[in-house]
């Protein structure tokens, strides 16, 4: 049995830290380039980009363009009694012009009804507008540039929740994997207890009932193979899902180091309180708030514009001096007052702010106690580590002593069949305290937002 214990142990210890360092981070960037939750952040980051950029653009003027063919038929006129007023006048002119020998001159006019639309009409014309001093665009700009910001800042933290998903799930399949295989080497061991107490039976050297239990042995191992093979694809399963893959790919397996992790309590919060994305985006918020305070009191300032338009018009399209025109404008537009809503929205953005500074208050305190949790969880599963593996050399040792024996008849097969069920829970233990202190450095690392190496 010690070979078969050895045997165990060289399957975790098959590879160096640095092989699995390497294997691992090449997962975790597999999963970050892969995740279908991270491209959906990828591309809320190039929409934020996008809102920037509009926001950029409000400072450039607007330029647009505009024809337009008008036909027009009635409407309202107006009378003007040109020939009421002229035609007196005329007559009067014509008699003496007539009365010295000469001709009449001047000819009658009728009065005029004139419509206020142009029966036809053609405009083209070319337009400008320049914002001169509108102190909300700078505002808007330094909003849109926040929200970037904090949509780099969430992509950052789902990254790293994600990295603590994939480690924990790749430790996951290594405990069920290193279980399975400490099954299968079980198996072996009842299926020859099993053959042994056949052979005793035979030679009258045990009883009936020595059989029975051996082989009920043999059925107990062959139903915990059948869950580990179960939990072993689930496990295998869910990592490839998170890495975005063939649920059934393989998984490349290497062992953990027996290195123990030197922890720094104060540095760890320190780091957790810098570089944590959750008080990144509360920090920015609180930024958000002082510029929408900001923008709420520059609207209460006037806004300057500068108009123009180049175009031609007329009755028919054609270009010359008589049809083109040009006009300018410099528009100021100033609310004296709008029923004090935008100091209203000055003093609630203003209080907004005090509420988020009180939440990132709690969220401080909140990571320096998870920070310190998970602290005490890596220590305790490494004193959970060293008992288990003691454990499992003692239990390894006494089932090779209790084996010689039971061969030599000095003892019964049950206190055989006890002994292997002690080794077997021994190095379950010890496989699942493995991977529960690498689960633990992994959850500190999530809570600290930094890389912690064995």
């Amino acid at each position: 049995m010690k070979k078969i214990f050895l045997i165990v142990t060289a399957l975790y210890f098959a590879y160096t830290t640095d092989a699995q360092t390497t294997v691992l981070n090449e997962y975790i960037k597999q999963g970050l380039e892969s995740n279908l939750i991270i491209k959906q952040n990828q591309m809320a980051l190039e929409s934020a980009q996008y809102a920037l950029l509009i926001a950029k653009g409000m400072y450039l003027p607007t330029i647009s363009t505009q024809s337009r063919y008008t036909f027009s038929k009635g409407g309202r006129t107006i009378d003007f009694p040109i020939g009421d007023l002229l035609n007196p006048v005329y007559s009067t002119l014509n008699d003496l012009l007539v009365s010295q020998g000469g001709t009449a001159q001047f000819p009658m006019v009728e009065n005029q009804r004139i419509n206020f639309l142009r029966e036809k009409e053609y405009e083209a014309k070319l337009s400008l507008t320049q914002p001169l001093y509108y102190p909300s665009i700078a505002i808007n700009k330094r909003i849109e540039e926040q929200k970037l910001y904090m949509t780099e800042t969430e992509m950052k933290q789902y990254q790293r929740d994600l990295t603590f998903q994939i480690k924990e799930a790749y430790y996951n399949y290594m405990k069920v994997l290193n279980y399975y295989d400490l099954i299968q080497k079980t198996k072996e061991v009842v299926n020859e207890n099993h053959r042994v107490s056949l052979k005793l039976l035979e030679n009258n050297m045990i009883t009936r009932d020595g059989v029975l239990r051996a082989k009920s042995e043999v059925s107990k191992v062959d139903l915990l193979e059948t869950e580990a093979e179960k939990n072993k694809e689930m496990a295998k399963n869910y990592f490839n899902f998170l890495l975005n893959r063939n649920l059934d790919d393989e998984v490349i397996v290497v062992s953990q180091s027996e290195n123990y992790l030197t922890l720094d309590n104060l540095e760890l919060g320190l780091n957790a309180l810098q570089n944590r994305e959750e008080l990144k985006l509360l920090d920015q918020q609180i930024r958000i708030m002082d510029h929408v305070a900001d923008l709420s009191r520059s609207e209460m300032f006037p806004r300057l514009i500068l108009a123009a338009d180049y175009g031609i018009q007329g009755e028919d399209l054609k270009i010359d001096n008589e049809s083109d025109f040009l006009t300018a404008s410099v528009v100021l537009q100033w609310d004296i007052f709008n029923g004090n809503t935008k100091r209203n929205k000055k003093k609630q953005a203003l209080i907004e702010k005090q509420r988020i500074g009180f939440i990132k208050e709690e969220a401080q305190d909140k990571i320096q106690l998870e920070v310190k949790q998970d602290v005490f969880e890596v220590q305790q599963q490494h004193k959970n580590l060293n008992l288990a593996k003691t454990r499992c050399n003692e239990a390894n040792e006494f089932y090779r002593i209790i084996e010689k024996r039971f061969r030599l008849g000095e003892v019964p097969l049950i206190e055989l069949l006890d002994a292997r069920n002690n080794m077997t829970e021994a190095e379950t233990q010890f496989i699942v305290a493995q991977y529960d202190y690498l689960t633990s450095i992994a959850r500190l690392e999530k809570s600290t937002a930094k890389s912690l190496q064995l």
